[in-house]
């Protein structure tokens, strides 16, 4: 019994594992495709894209909220964002600036944007959040502050970074 499972083990093994994808188009369709698949569980929150994103600061001061657990975001995140916790102690203090959301792919984000609109705060979704940002050439910091590029991506599934970052899980 014990062989067997060893051996089905070691095919089981072979069957889930997918190599990087090297191709950087492929990687941000796979990582769009993944968000799509997520998008109808919270069908009432704008999506806003990484580029999107980049004008709308470039406009104005935005709240970039990290919605992601504090072992993911001791590893990395993007410059300028807030944890939830903080947000939540601020989030009176918001006025009119626009808030964004993010997570790993956009899943717990768009749920968490949901649950800011119930509360009356339109927040948008960074859709293919972190995964999407670094694809698209930007920057992520680590816990100090310092450019990094090691990104926890919350698992195997989700690890679809550039050739020289570092997928962490």
């Amino acid at each position: 019994l014990l062989a067997g499972l060893v051996l089905c083990g070691a095919g089981c093994r072979d069957s889930v594992f997918r190599p990087p994808i090297q191709d950087p188009g492929e990687r941000k369709l796979s990582i769009q495709r993944l968000y799509d698949s997520y998008r109808d569980n919270f069908p009432e929150v704008r999506g806003v894209t990484p580029e999107e994103l980049i004008a709308l600061r470039a406009e104005q001061e935005v709240v970039l909220v990290d919605v992601r657990e504090p072992k993911e975001r001791a590893v990395s995140m993007i410059p300028g964002a807030i944890t939830r916790e903080q947000f939540e102690t601020e989030k009176s203090a918001i006025g009119d600036r626009p808030v964004v959301v993010y997570c790993t792919i956009g899943y717990r984000s768009g749920e968490y944007a949901e649950k800011l609109a119930r509360e009356g705060i339109p927040a948008l979704n960074l859709e293919g959040s972190i995964l999407a940002w670094v694809n698209a050439g930007q920057v992520v910091v680590d816990a100090a502050g310092a450019a990094t590029q090691r990104v926890h991506t919350y698992g195997e599934q989700w690890a679809l970074l550039p050739k020289d970052y570092e997928a962490v899980y």
